[in-house]
């Protein structure tokens, strides 16, 4: 099974021209890498993704890369800076559900099982929401995404974040660093494995040209 396919193969996939998967790629509708040789490639996850977003049938090839969409929670407050955090990891092919801290994000956990944790540090030290994280033994295991003031950072790590960024992170940077967070801790980016926080809870919960 292709990791990756040409833009040829995408548009089959998709069932529309080549020309409109390279214009959709140039307008970062759809996210491409380029080989050493410089031919663009799309990873099957960020396909997938991509119908996902835009209500478009998954043919058989890319059914399993949809299912093993890494599952990201976003814990903030509500607002705009909220948003732009689900938005920025819904793009990135990540399945994505935002809480408000304290009851609803622990609720938020249980019921969603995220294989990573985002959240808009309040303090150095993470605040109240990091705390409660870290001393929850079933979230052991789930990596801590940390978004804060730039003097923050080594605090942040410190205190027990797999990766901690500036707010309001630069273009790919959020995404890199979930991926890296992700990567630590079982080895994985959002097309990776399964949930490991689901297997802990119980309940309510080749190449060729363009």
């Amino acid at each position: 099974m292709n990791r990756y396919y040409t833009t040829f193969e995408a548009a089959r996939l998709l069932g529309v021209s080549l020309p409109t998967v390279v214009n959709w790629i140039k307008a970062r509708r759809i996210k491409a890498h380029r080989t050493p040789g410089g031919h663009r490639r799309i990873a099957r996850e960020d396909l997938a993704a991509f119908m996902i977003r835009h209500g478009m049938p998954l043919p058989a090839d890319l059914d399993d890369a949809a299912h093993a969409r890494r599952k990201a929670l976003v814990i903030a407050e509500g607002g705009p800076a909220r948003e732009g955090t689900v938005r920025q990891l819904a793009a990135a092919g990540y399945a994505v559900e935002q809480a408000s801290p304290g009851f609803a994000a622990g609720a938020a956990v249980v019921r969603f099982a995220p294989d990573v944790l985002v959240i808009h540090a309040t303090a150095e030290d993470g605040g109240e929401v990091l705390r409660a994280l870290r001393a929850d033994r079933d979230l052991a295991g789930t990596p801590i995404v940390a978004l804060g003031h730039p003097d923050w950072i080594p605090q942040l790590q410190e205190a027990g974040c797999a990766v901690a960024i500036a707010r309001p992170p630069a273009d790919g940077v959020l995404e890199a660093a979930v991926a890296s967070a992700l990567g630590a801790g079982s080895g994985g980016g959002a097309g990776g494995g399964g949930s490991p926080t689901s297997r802990r809870r119980r309940g309510p919960r080749r190449p060729s040209t363009d």
